[in-house]
């Protein structure tokens, strides 16, 4: 134990060194989280608790897929039926003229899934644009995803792994149209409470404010829609990333998709989120800059696969499901070595810090070691 703590305290040396102000992280192994450490402030004169919620970012959309997976099985819909049978505005766009539309892509459109969706592999692009929409103007979630529904296809669906925001947001949207409820309110009643993840919250009240981590680096900064600081923000619970939680419970989620664990969703939901469902196309994340031969993902969580200079590692297994989050925040699960990691600090990755040296996985190699 003392040589995993040995490892954790990596977390202390970034915050020493200015990298981010406060960081928590969380080791899972074989049933229970079996260490944990925390360093800095979450914001300032307020140390980093156990307790501490970090704005996920990204490390929400598996939480997302989870629910709408629920909703799926409970209903008895397929996940390859097409979204616009559930959402029929999404079959075309507003204007079919957009310089950004192809006509060869849009007459595809219908074709388009819940599994695509969830997996990357839909088409459309990751994210809205500037052009269409401006955070600044403060539009609500469903002008959001009112625009997401309206971009052009930028592949044909199932072509390519094109890592997309406005997929899970338009999977969230067919879900809640099946279920008849507020989709915030199904993530809660149907995939959160059931599994007592209390320190996982979609969206923060402002009761919540002192065991909030301040994201340094946000988009919009010290503006009234700053990204993650900010009530607007957090009022909004983005569906693709605006979620808040502890690196415990996070990761506790994350280790819930085991087979052997106890969980709201069926083994097989859960194998199908934890394995490659793209049928091996290329792709990646353009935002990121990445791109691998095979784009391994399942619905909501990344798969590790191949792809090489990976940030949970060098020493997971191929078969380890993870996602990260532009917050600067990382969860993953090896299933081989029974094993999972959860690391989060308070600054955005804007400048690459987890990445650039390898901070995450010099990190998620230690701790595979001294597990070993």
């Amino acid at each position: 134990m003392s040589q995993l703590q040995d490892a954790l305290a990596v977390i202390d040396e970034w915050v020493d060194a200015g990298v981010v102000h406060g960081a928590a992280a969380a080791v899972w192994h074989r049933g229970d989280i079996i260490a944990s450490r925390v360093a800095g402030e979450a914001q300032p004169h307020t140390p980093v608790a156990d307790d501490t919620l970090f704005a996920l970012a990204s490390v929400s959309k598996p939480m997302t897929a989870a629910a709408v997976l629920h909703v799926l099985d409970s209903s008895g819909t397929g996940l390859d039926t097409p979204l616009a049978a559930i959402v029929p505005e999404f079959s075309s766009i507003d204007d079919p003229f957009d310089d950004d539309a192809a006509p060869q892509l849009e007459a595809l459109r219908d074709r388009i899934t819940f599994r695509h969706l969830l997996c990357h592999t839909s088409g459309l692009p990751e994210n809205i644009g500037m052009k269409r929409i401006r955070m600044s103007d403060q539009p609500t979630l469903d002008q959001l995803v009112d625009a997401m529904s309206n971009l052009p296809l930028q592949s044909a669906p199932g072509s390519e792994l094109r890592y997309s925001n406005a997929g899970l947001a338009l999977a969230a949207r067919g879900a809640s149209a099946i279920d008849g409820r507020d989709f915030h309110t199904i993530l809660e009643d149907e995939t959160l409470a059931p599994a007592g993840l209390d320190n996982i919250v979609p969206r923060p009240a402002p009761n919540l404010d002192d065991r909030i981590a301040i994201v340094a680096d946000a988009a919009g900064k010290s503006g009234p829609a700053e990204s993650y600081n900010s009530q607007y923000w957090r009022d909004l619970g983005i569906t693709w990333g605006g979620y808040y939680g502890s690196a415990q419970d996070v990761l506790r989620f994350a280790a819930s998709f085991l087979p052997e664990l106890v969980s709201p969703l069926s083994p097989e939901t859960r194998r199908e989120m934890t394995t490659d469902q793209t049928g091996g196309v290329p792709g990646g994340v353009n935002s990121a800059g990445v791109r691998w031969e095979r784009g391994s993902w399942g619905l909501g969580w990344e798969v590790k696969g191949e792809k090489q200079r990976h940030w949970t590692g060098t020493l997971t297994s191929t078969r380890t499901w993870c996602h990260w989050g532009q917050s600067g925040t990382l969860v993953w699960v090896d299933p081989e070595r029974q094993l999972g990691l959860a690391v989060f600090g308070n600054k955005t990755v804007a400048n690459a810090w987890p990445l650039r040296p390898p901070r995450w996985s010099d990190l998620s190699d230690a701790v595979v070691s001294v597990t070993e």
